[in-house]
């Protein structure tokens, strides 16, 4: 690929040394952890809900939410539920953000074709070509940079971005990888950083911005934008939380009943795995009030779901 240009101008430096102040307040600020998994939560809901209305597509919080509390439970039914496709979507883009936070916080490896391909495939539901040269390529300039992870986060939303055809799969695959770069960077603000939101909120600027980046030779002014919004909505959410000290709704979610506790003691040797059929001869239970166990602790980030269906298993972050 041709060499991407640009300046890490006394501007930019700016705004990257105020994303540095707002990341660290957010790491040292004291949160009580069923609050901050209310949180967490919270800020799925918004990743998926403003990277699908970046797409295009509009869907509403509370859909949202009611669908990613209830994933498993649609998962093991023997028909569709009435949402469908918009299930699908949502769930698919949880399961790549899982993926990427499971997998790539704070990882020294090299991020390979095989990483994209993941991300790919968990975003495009018809046949899409998959750019292997233009990938690697951009895999090749973005890892040989010794740049902030904030500016790789940009360079990646704007290259792969260019790379394929635009769809609305595309603006979600994009904004995954920029989450792949800062992740691995270990940028990832103490899970609090929401990248979609400024995008989609003027979704005209945003196109504008990029518009006008694809027909300079130096993109300085692309980053500049990015690293520019990212400072400012950290900074927004360090002050929400700061002046919000109790949020019933969140705080209700990050409540465990006793089986919940129970079941995350089961779990506490890092290689030990739990299933819904485990749950249920433990504690006497039906298949769908396990399932409910499993899918709250899952939603709160206090367990990963490996596999689907059946086949689901269960391990402690």
């Amino acid at each position: 690929m041709t060499p991407i240009a640009y300046t890490v101008s006394p501007y930019l430096t700016r705004y990257l040394e105020k994303i540095e102040l707002s990341r660290r307040n957010l790491l040292l600020l004291p949160i009580i952890p069923k609050r901050e998994l209310g949180f967490l939560f919270q800020t799925t809901i918004n990743r998926v809900h403003y990277g699908l209305l970046l797409s295009g597509q509009t869907l509403k919080p509370g859909t949202i939410k009611t669908i990613l509390s209830n994933q498993i439970v649609f998962a093991t039914q023997k028909h569709p539920e009435r949402y469908g496709k918009t299930q699908n979507t949502i769930i698919q883009y949880k399961l790549a953000l899982d993926y990427i936070k499971r997998d790539w916080l704070l990882n020294n490896q090299a991020i390979t074709l095989k990483t994209l391909y993941t991300l790919f495939s968990l975003t495009f539901e018809e046949k899409e070509s998959f750019a292997e040269k233009k990938f690697q390529e951009i895999l090749d300039y973005l890892q040989s940079s010794s740049d902030n992870p904030f500016i790789l986060a940009s360079l990646a939303k704007f290259a792969f971005r260019s790379a394929i055809s635009i769809t609305e799969e595309t603006e979600i695959f994009s904004t995954l990888c920029a989450y792949l770069f800062l992740y691995r960077g270990g940028m990832d603000c103490r899970g609090f950083l929401l990248l979609e939101k400024p995008w989609s909120e003027d979704r005209r600027i945003f196109l504008g911005q990029y518009q006008t980046a694809l027909t300079k030779p130096n993109i300085t002014s692309w980053l500049e934008y990015n690293v520019k919004l990212i400072s400012l909505q950290l900074e927004q959410t360090y002050q929400d939380i700061l002046i919000n000290p109790a949020h019933a709704e969140l705080d209700k979610t990050g409540k465990l009943n006793e089986r919940q506790k129970t079941i995350m003691t089961l779990l506490e040797d890092p290689n030990a795995i739990i299933t819904n059929r485990t749950v249920q001869k433990i504690f006497h239970i039906s298949q769908i009030t396990a399932s409910r166990d499993l899918t709250k602790l899952t939603m709160l980030g206090l367990l990963f779901s490996h596999d689907k269906g059946r086949s689901v298993r269960y391990t402690r972050i």
